[in-house]
């Protein structure tokens, strides 16, 4: 009699080797296969169901089926949460808060990339913190909540520095967004301040000619245009649109959106 992990195993070599040699559109319909022989062979409440049902989920999300996507990812998290699998709920439920998030279902990624930072810090693993709270800040902005962003933000940045230190693409990354957000705030000096942290640390990782150098040029222009400080929003603008060019094509909506920027500076600043 085979075991419940041979049985496992056979399960996962079928299923690899049939998706090796079938076109992208197919993947769907063949780990729909593989979850129903795993349904037959395994118990429904078992760890193994749960890493079967999140397989699935990862396959639809790859071609894009979202909303079939959460449904097998919801399935594999009230797996997980009734087993006490706490590394497995807190996983689904980031993958959960991403995934709600596309689907236009902001109260549920709000809640679920919640519930993924609660979860990860009754653990103590503090390692996806910076990453759940910039994207927690990232459903608020377009919410309206640019202040309710800015602590999101706030917290990013302190798990990314309490991890990473103070010269980290990460702790970048969430210097920028807080900086969007005090700007979004009308806090110019602050907004200020963070972008032009960000930009060294950026500059100072990647060299002066890479994408994220010029999201931080970009950005400190904006705050200068809104102040009244044309010559250096211009002079920023322009470094952004510099670099942009060396990696997208003319129509890339980040140059088109600088060109506007540039062209609704008063002729004579």
């Amino acid at each position: 009699m085979q075991t419940t992990s041979s049985l496992w195993e056979v399960l996962c070599r079928d299923f690899e080797s049939e998706r090796q040699v079938s076109r992208a559109q197919d993947c769907c319909e063949i780990s729909k296969k593989f979850l129903s022989a795993a349904r037959l062979v395994l118990r429904p409440d078992s760890a193994r169901m749960g890493d079967a049902l999140e397989i699935v989920g990862d396959v639809f999300q790859a071609a894009g089926e979202y909303v079939d996507a959460a449904r097998y990812f919801e399935e594999a998290r009230e797996t997980a949460e009734r087993l006490g699998a706490l590394s497995s709920q807190a996983r689904l439920s980031a993958k959960l808060g991403l995934l709600f998030e596309r689907l236009d279902r902001h109260e549920e990624a709000i809640q679920r990339t919640r519930e993924a930072v609660s979860l990860y810090e009754s653990q103590r693993d503090f390692s996806q913190h910076a990453l759940l709270l910039n994207h927690l800040g990232g459903i608020h902005r377009p919410l309206g909540g640019p202040a309710e962003a800015a602590q999101d933000y706030t917290h990013a940045l302190e798990a990314a520095t309490r991890m990473h230190g103070h010269n980290h693409p990460e702790t970048a990354t969430a210097l920028n967004n807080l900086g969007v957000a005090r700007m979004e705030c009308q806090q110019y000096d602050e907004a200020e301040s963070l972008h032009m942290q960000a930009l060294g640390i950026r500059e100072k990782t990647f060299g002066p000619m890479h994408p994220e150098v010029a999201q931080s040029m970009a950005n400190l222009g904006v705050v200068y245009h809104a102040v009244g400080k044309y010559d250096q929003a211009r002079a920023y603008y322009h470094g952004a649109s510099q670099i942009y060019r060396s990696f997208r094509a003319e129509d890339d909506p980040e140059l088109q959106n600088l060109q506007n920027n540039i062209a609704a500076l008063p002729d004579h600043a």
